[in-house]
């Protein structure tokens, strides 16, 4: 969000007044604003990219939903639902994951979080067989660098989320590698939007001056 944007919310929120385009007038207007952002916004404010004092007027009741890879027990949970829902939307028998297959999708890392993981289970009931998905059909519809140990880390050195940088980092290049370093492809294998792989190789380091079109 702009600053110049940021200022006209915090007059909404401090003032509860908002100016209509092409309006000659402020509307009263009594609203509850939730706020959410994939952004550190305490660091965005030391860098002067976002009010102080819009941040310090919209944290109020801060939740932070840790990524998916740091509350693997949810991932069960998630499965169940998102199988049944994908299989009421198409008609589908109900299918079984066995406890194999479970872990499989348990030690991946999901570097697209939940959407990646629903798109995964959509993937996985369509692979199925006899309306049940194993760990072999897990590990046929995951990414390359699928079954790194959740405890282990490429180099063995550095904080938690500089070796979970590592490990996203191995996946999207053998992914890259993979399509041929089609980027589309690529974000479509991963499950993620185009537009949030260019940003988290931008954050990684990955040089995406290789692109095929398309």
């Amino acid at each position: 969000m702009p600053l110049s944007m940021q200022a006209k919310l915090l007059r909404v929120l401090e003032e509860g007044e908002v100016e209509r385009i092409g309006g000659t007038g402020t509307v009263k207007v009594d609203v509850r604003v939730i706020v959410a952002t994939h952004r550190d916004l305490a660091e965005q404010v030391r860098e002067d990219k976002f009010r102080q004092d819009l941040f310090h007027r919209i944290y109020v009741f801060p939740i932070t939903l840790p990524p998916l890879r740091e509350r693997r027990d949810d991932i069960p949970v998630l499965i169940d639902h998102f199988q049944k829902q994908i299989s009421n939307q198409n008609n589908w028998k109900a299918t079984q994951f066995t406890p194999e297959a479970m872990a499989e999708l348990q030690r991946y890392p999901w570097p697209g979080n939940v959407r990646e993981l629903r798109n995964m289970i959509e993937r996985l009931l369509l692979l199925a067989t006899n309306n049940l998905v194993d760990d072999a059909t897990v590990r046929m519809a995951l990414p390359a660098m699928r079954t790194s140990a959740p405890n282990s880390a490429p180099d063995g050195h550095g904080t938690l989320a500089e070796r979970m940088d590592q490990v996203e980092k191995s996946i999207i290049l053998a992914e890259l590698d993979r399509q041929q370093h089609h980027v589309t492809n690529t974000a479509k294998a991963l499950g993620v939007e185009r537009s949030h792989l260019y940003k988290k190789c931008q954050q990684l380091g990955i040089d995406l001056a290789k692109e095929k079109k398309g």
